[in-house]
């Protein structure tokens, strides 16, 4: 399972701080490393780039999946 890491920048208005890309409020997974790093491509390159940075990381959730 793979999933995007925003890294926030000092300079944002909430300060900084690592968190996993969410939508409706539910962290957005990948089944793919190359899915995942699609998307965080895309959103490098979207008008947030300057203050977050995604990062498409695998994600071990610890169970037998």
């Amino acid at each position: 399972m793979y999933r995007i890491l925003c890294d926030r920048s000092p300079a944002r208005e909430l300060g900084s701080g690592l968190t996993w890309l969410k939508k409706d409020g539910r962290v957005v997974e990948f089944s793919t490393m190359e899915e995942a790093g699609a998307k965080a491509r895309e959103l490098n390159e979207g008008v947030t780039v300057a203050r977050v940075k995604y990062t498409a990381k695998e994600y071990d959730s610890g169970g037998d999946e």
